[in-house]
């Protein structure tokens, strides 16, 4: 079985307009997300951010999912180590971030998918967009926190 790198599963294309598209790319697992992928998406977007010729980031998911959280076949992997390390966490990134992410949001966005989609600024969403998280079954989540800090800035951008 062909394992890809990092690099060709998280894709950055830089625009001369000043956007820059982010794109999970691994459609046959619906985007689901390994480690390395996490690693990769979390720098990506430091990156990003600190590029001043970037204005705004757009994230996607390629083929039929926006992505479909973590990769249960890879779950021992992605939990090693400290999964909450700020530098490794694309949450983190996304939310340290003085950019505006998009959110394209196509087919699923479950669970870490999820997570991803609620950390971007702003959500565009297709009539086939799923959003679903399973957090719920084991723990409590702070959506409504969520939600608020998503009006804020909502706006926020609206009044620039």
């Amino acid at each position: 079985m062909e394992n890809p790198s990092p690099e060709n599963l998280i894709l950055v294309n830089r625009e001369l307009d000043g956007v820059a598209y982010v794109i999970i790319n691994r459609p046959k697992s619906l985007n689901s997300l390994t480690r390395p992928m996490m690693v990769r998406l979390a720098r990506e977007i430091k990156s990003l951010a600190s590029d001043s010729s970037v204005k705004v980031i757009i994230l996607s998911g390629s083929g039929r999912s926006f992505c479909s959280g973590v990769d249960l076949t890879a779950a021992e992997d992605v939990f090693k180590g400290d999964v909450k390390d700020l530098e490794t966490d694309p949450v983190a990134q996304m939310e340290r971030c003085k950019k505006p992410i998009i959110g394209a949001i196509n087919g699923f966005a479950v669970t870490a998918g999820f997570e991803i989609a609620l950390a971007c600024d702003f959500l565009v969403a297709s009539k086939e967009a799923k959003f679903m998280d399973t957090h719920a079954r084991s723990q409590l989540f702070f959506l409504l926190e969520i939600i608020i800090i998503c009006v804020e800035l909502y706006a926020y951008y609206v009044e620039i």
